[in-house]
């Protein structure tokens, strides 16, 4: 597999690669990943890593400059791995990394290849700022994308992201939506942490509600905060907990602006393997995310625990939630809020809803599921 991420940094696309592998393992597969010299090693993946530069430590998600000067140490470094392991397949994560298998393939043109696509690179560099709408470098980044998906089997996470694989004119014989998935196991409805709360200074007899995710602009966070600003007008006792990284000593000057600097506890970033014991700080989460088509890892973590998740109404969410979401009008800070005053307000039904979607999650959201799914993908290419 080829990750060009600095993995593992406990975010999304990193989960899903990391759970993705694991699940692969069961059906018998054997898998390298080759990755960044950036991020740790978790157990039970074998990893080979490009040299890493001391002018590179950005862990937090999107396009950047630096990424593109290390492209051609993970081609170097995936070359040398596919030499010496000698793989049936070459599994691209993110458009990067179909990049970097297109180049495998001229100097491997029998091996077997899929793109694992997490996402649209032109939405993404657009709500990153990288590129500006309407640009020469915009209408080029979409002519370039619609060549990058039809050049292997496409596996993705959404209806929606099928779609615009359509759109872009990739057959239905080479594209497929093997979801995401969590790990019910791990994931699941645990007592409240009296330690964590009493470090972070969370009381259990106020309500609370939790955020877990990448602190920026187009995760819907600027939106988040003004939600929680209007939530702390009408319920003076809440609690807004938020893990996740980065900005956040720019969100905390947000919050003394709104003047709910108090409310607001950034626990910050938490090791993926302890992350179920920080979920259960609270019953009620929020899944603020504003990117049109991109898949939302986090809510399926809310489900598995047994909580009722408050999100905004896009395609994505409704697929993944079904009927055991509560949802928001889409972008509007106000309607979210009051999603969540209701859902404070209705501890019986939120329970209620909460064990639907711990229910949906373990039938339909697994990741040996999800495994199944890619591993017949795999047979589909002869492998």
């Amino acid at each position: 597999m080829i990750a060009p991420t600095p993995f593992f940094a406990d975010r999304g696309c990193h989960t899903q690669i990391y759970e993705e592998i694991k699940a692969l393992q069961k059906f018998g597969h054997e898998i390298i990943l080759c990755t960044y010299g950036l991020g740790r090693d978790v157990p039970e993946i074998k990893i080979v890593r490009t040299i890493n530069f001391f002018w590179y430590h950005k862990l937090s998600a999107g396009p950047s400059y630096s990424k593109i000067l290390l492209l051609p140490f993970m081609i170097l470094t995936t070359i040398r791995t596919v030499l010496k392991f000698k793989p049936d397949i070459i599994h691209g994560h993110l458009h990067e990394g179909a990049i970097i298998a297109r180049i495998c393939k001229l100097f491997f043109p029998k091996k077997k290849y899929i793109f694992d696509m997490q996402g649209s690179l032109t939405g993404e560099s657009l709500q990153h700022g990288f590129i500006e709408q309407g640009s020469i470098f915009h209408k080029s980044f979409i002519w370039f994308e619609k060549r990058i998906v039809n050049w292997f089997f496409v596996i993705t996470q959404s209806e929606s992201m099928l779609k615009e694989l359509e759109t872009a004119g990739v057959p239905e014989k080479r594209r497929r939506n093997v979801k995401d998935g969590v790990d019910t196991d791990n994931f699941c409805p645990l007592p409240f942490n009296e330690e964590i709360a009493e470090k972070y200074k969370i009381d259990k007899n106020r309500p609370r509600v939790l955020f877990m995710g990448l602190l920026e602009q187009y995760q819907g966070a600027d939106v988040m905060f003004e939600t929680f600003k209007y939530v702390s007008e009408i319920m003076t006792d809440i609690q807004f907990i938020v893990i996740g990284f980065p900005n956040i000593e720019k969100y905390k000057e947000i919050c003394k602006d709104y003047g709910i600097e108090g409310k607001v506890k950034f626990l910050g970033r938490v090791d993926y393997n302890i992350l179920p014991q920080y979920l259960s700080l609270a019953d009620i989460a929020i899944a603020p995310k504003i990117a049109i088509t991109e898949g939302d890892g986090k809510i399926y973590n809310y489900m598995a625990m047994g909580m009722v998740t408050v999100a905004f109404d896009r395609s994505v969410s409704r697929e993944i939630l079904g009927d055991t979401g509560l949802f928001a009008e889409f972008g509007n800070a106000k309607s979210m809020a009051e999603r969540i005053i209701w859902a404070v307000n209705h501890p019986d039904e939120c329970k209620e809803i909460g064990k639907k979607a711990r229910e949906r999650a373990v039938h339909n959201l697994s990741w040996d599921a999800v495994g199944r799914r890619i591993d017949e993908v795999y047979r589909i290419l002869g492998v």
